[in-house]
C-alpha cells in the first residue's frame, strides 16, 4: 500500500514560483495528500494564494529551520516531503518516491536534481548534487528530502537555524538511516540564485560558508553573508 505524502514548503515572498509547484503538487493522479505552507512574514500574495489552493498555512518568523520545523509540526502524513518553493517535481517523481516508500525499510529519501538551464556548469551541479546525496548523506533543501514521520521525529527535526538547517538535519537523520536517492524521482530546480548573483561566484560563496560552518563558526553569524544574496527558498 502506498503511504500519503505531506509536502511542507518554506516560503517568503514566493507569489511567483509557488503557483507552479502548488499546480503540481494538487493536482492530477499522484497528487499528494496534504502541503503545508510554511510562511516567514511574506507581504506578497504568497499565503492569499497558498489557502486558496487548499494548502494548510503556518505563519512563524523568517527562518528555514524554524519554518521548516513549525511546518513539519502540522504535517499528518506518513512521509514527510520538503521542498523549495523554486523547485517542482518532474512527471512521474511523486509516484517514484511513492513507490520507494512501499519498501519499510526505506527511511530517508532525496531527489535527483535537474536545473532548468542549458551549461556544462549547471550538469556538474546536478551530478555533485546527487553524489552528495547518496555518498555523503547530505541533502540540501534543493534536493528534495523525504523522510518518514516517525524518523523525522526520532531525529529531533529541523533545528532552529537561518542556514544549514538541511545538512544539520541529514546529519542527524543519518545516525540510524540510510539515505538513499531516488534516481527516478526528479526534482526540477530554478536557476534564479546562479543568474541573479553568476553562477562561478554563488558556488564559490555557499562552498566558502560550508567550510566555515564545519570548521564550527556560528551558523547565524554565517546567515548573514548568505540571506542578502537569496531568497527564503
Amino acid at each position: 500500500m502506498s503511504p500519503s505524502i505531506a509536502v511542507i514548503i518554506p516560503t517568503l515572498n514566493e507569489e511567483e514560483l509557488l503557483p507552479r509547484l502548488l499546480s503540481r503538487l494538487l493536482e492530477g493522479e499522484d497528487r499528494v495528500e496534504q502541503v503545508v505552507v510554511a510562511d516567514g512574514g511574506s507581504t506578497d500574495r504568497t499565503c492569499e494564494i497558498a489557502r486558496a489552493a487548499g494548502c494548510d498555512v503556518v505563519e512563524c518568523a523568517a527562518g528555514r529551520g524554524r519554518q521548516l520545523a513549525h511546518g513539519a509540526d502540522s504535517a499528518r502524513a506518513e512521509v514527510l516531503l520538503f521542498l523549495h518553493a523554486d523547485t517542482v517535481p518532474a512527471e512521474g517523481a511523486l509516484e517514484a518516491l511513492r513507490t520507494r516508500y512501499q519498501d519499510e525499510a526505506v527511511q530517508v529519501t532525496s531527489m535527483s536534481q535537474r536545473v532548468e538551464a542549458k551549461g556544462v556548469f549547471f550538469r556538474a551541479v546536478e551530478r555533485f548534487a546527487d553524489f552528495r546525496s547518496s555518498r555523503l548523506g547530505m541533502v540540501y533543501g534543493d534536493s528534495g528530502l523525504g523522510v518518514r514521520h516517525a524518523a523525522y521525529a526520532s531525529s529531533g527535526g529541523y533545528k532552529d537555524l537561518s542556514i544549514f538547517e538541511d545538512v544539520v538535519l541529514s546529519r542527524d537523520l543519518r545516525r540510524d538511516n540510510r539515505i538513499e536517492l531516488v534516481a527516478d524521482a526528479r526534482l526540477l530546480v530554478s536557476p534564479r540564485r546562479w543568474e541573479k548573483e553568476g553562477a562561478l561566484s554563488c558556488t564559490l560563496r555557499n562552498w566558502m560558508l560550508f567550510v566555515a560552518f564545519l570548521l564550527g563558526r556560528d551558523p547565524e553569524r554565517l546567515a548573514k553573508h548568505y540571506e542578502p544574496h537569496s531568497h527564503n527558498s
